[in-house]
């Protein structure tokens, strides 16, 4: 997959030499082998992904569902080509949260649900393949969620995708039964 974010290394990374990267001023995933960066989240970047964290926590803790995690989590969606995504909120069910408890490295498998904010460092198609990525490793729900526009793009397989505007409802679905969340709330000043 081409990307045009910064790469920082031409080099091919297996996922455990990646894990072992030490912190940077960047924000880091594998794709295919390959580390992509970009800048670190902007201001309103952290204030929608909280806005959506905060109300998934909520939901989710009062209804017992699973987990919800915050950027910079990672998830291998691929062993070959190695590939490892942050998602800026996920959530995992309760069925799928590791018995033994978190791991302490990276999850070795797709959320339930990612939800990706589009940052002005980003393009669109980037996140839109990042949206694929999770799918096809076996997340049942995407949100990603334009700023710009004012509006989400809901992808619940390669084939059933909607874009929902200010005047909609985001909803759960089979993932999160029962979660409804006007779009217009994520965008709304507290």
């Amino acid at each position: 997959m081409a990307t045009d974010s910064l790469t920082t290394d031409e080099r091919a990374f297996s996922i455990e030499e990646f894990e072992r990267l030490p912190e940077r001023d960047w924000r880091t995933e594998l794709v295919q082998g390959r580390l992509v960066r970009e800048p670190l989240a902007g201001y309103e970047h952290g204030l929608l992904a909280n806005r959506i964290s905060f109300l998934l926590t909520a939901f989710v803790r009062e209804h017992r569902l699973g987990d919800v995690l915050t950027a910079e989590t990672g998830f291998v969606l691929s062993e070959d080509p190695p590939t490892v995504r942050g998602p800026d909120v996920a959530f995992v069910a309760a069925e799928r949260v590791p018995t033994e408890g978190p791991p302490a490295g990276f999850a070795r498998f797709a959320p339930d649900l990612a939800v990706e904010v589009v940052s002005p460092s980003s393009r669109l198609s980037e996140v839109q393949d990042k949206a694929l990525d999770y799918l096809d490793a076996g997340a049942r729900l995407v949100w990603v969620v334009e700023p710009r526009a004012r509006r989400v793009m809901v992808y619940r397989s390669r084939s059933d995708i909607r874009v929902l505007g200010l005047e909609e409802e985001l909803d759960g679905g089979s993932v999160l039964p029962g979660f409804r969340l006007p779009v217009r709330e994520i965008f709304e000043a507290t």
